[in-house]
């Protein structure tokens, strides 16, 4: 029941960043992330599932609710209606909703922000092995899930092939036999459309895959450097830059990425080409999608490192993934 009440939190934080911010479902949404947390936390949910509705629910509040409205915005919509631009009379009624809660935003976002922060504390507390193992349990849960999602779009590479492979096909052919783009056939798999698919497909798979790579451990690194540190430093500095830095930043790119295909929706856009792909929503989409698992995948490096710098000896060697400590031949990890 826990567990499932996580997935209420996450879902509603779907709405969240979904729906009109001036819709009363955002309230509703939000209450429903605040009371399903409480529950799940009361009904001790799974250690990934609490940690990512813990984090996806602390960002879509901090993302899409009208809470984040800043005094810019307000002037903004007060410009619009003062010379009665087009939309005033819309930008009048997101005025009249939005102006009362300006003034208790950011206390009503710090005290959002305090809930989590209290709520993830008292899970750590109540733990039934001990706030270390819960931290670790959590991590390899929460590499799973970027793990099955980065297998899964890795599949994406099959139909990109196939793609490929017709689009060359079928340009070659249009030199023996100009007449075949007066088919339907044609018309309907244009090279432009096929392209685009490629670009799609590559863009999908690229993203999805990102947190399957770190949690693998798979990305770049300046080795030269990394490789002279003792592994407790190695281990800082994964958590630094996670929590410091690629958490924020997954933030910031989910907040404008949400923003942007949002925009696409409402406007319609599709491709610039009149032969292209409609709806470019659905790929602009695929940015802030992808980066929630980036986060999710930094929040297990953080668990890993926490633990492996203030856990217990015998849980060091377990989480001594990002630290370059993989001893396994039974001898304690570095002190």
């Amino acid at each position: 029941m826990g567990t499932l009440l996580s997935i209420i939190t996450i879902a509603a934080s779907a709405v969240i960043v979904v729906v009109d911010p001036t819709s009363l479902w955002v309230f509703y949404a939000l209450g429903a992330i605040l009371v399903s947390h409480l529950g799940a936390w009361l009904l001790r949910a799974q250690p990934g599932w609490f940690s990512a509705a813990t984090l996806l629910g602390w960002a879509s509040v901090m993302v899409a609710t009208p809470l984040a409205l800043q005094r810019s915005d307000i002037r903004a919509l007060e410009r619009i209606v003062r010379r009665e631009r087009d939309g005033w009379e819309e930008a009048q009624r997101t005025l009249d909703f939005f102006a009362p809660l300006v003034d208790y935003a950011m206390p009503l976002l710090i005290a959002v922000t305090i809930f989590f922060a209290v709520i993830a504390i008292l899970a750590l507390r109540g733990a039934r092995e001990g706030w270390a193992q819960y931290l670790l349990d959590a991590s390899n849960q929460l590499a799973r899930a970027c793990t099955m999602v980065g297998k899964t779009a890795a599949l994406l590479f099959i139909p990109m092939m196939i793609i490929i492979l017709y689009d060359v096909a079928q340009r070659k052919y249009l030199g023996w036999s100009p007449d075949f783009t007066q088919t339907d056939w044609y018309r309907m798999f244009t090279s432009t459309r096929l392209q685009e698919m490629e670009w799609h497909l590559h863009a999908a798979l690229f993203l999805f895959a990102l947190g399957f790579g770190y949690v693998r451990d798979a990305h770049v690194r300046i080795e030269l450097v990394r490789d002279m540190m003792r592994p407790r430093m190695r281990a800082w500095i994964e958590l630094l830059g996670a929590m410091l830095f690629m958490v924020p930043y997954c933030y910031v790119v989910m907040e404008y990425g949400v923003e942007n295909a949002m925009r696409a929706y409402n406007i319609g856009e599709g491709s610039d080409a009149l032969t292209g792909l409609p709806h470019r929503f659905i790929v602009k989409g695929m940015l802030p999608a992808g980066f929630v698992f980036v986060a999710l995948a930094a929040l297990s490096a953080a668990f890993k490192c926490v633990v492996y710098l203030f856990g217990p000896m015998r849980l060091r060697l377990q989480a001594g993934q990002y630290a370059g400590d993989t001893e396994t031949n039974g001898q304690t990890a570095e002190a």
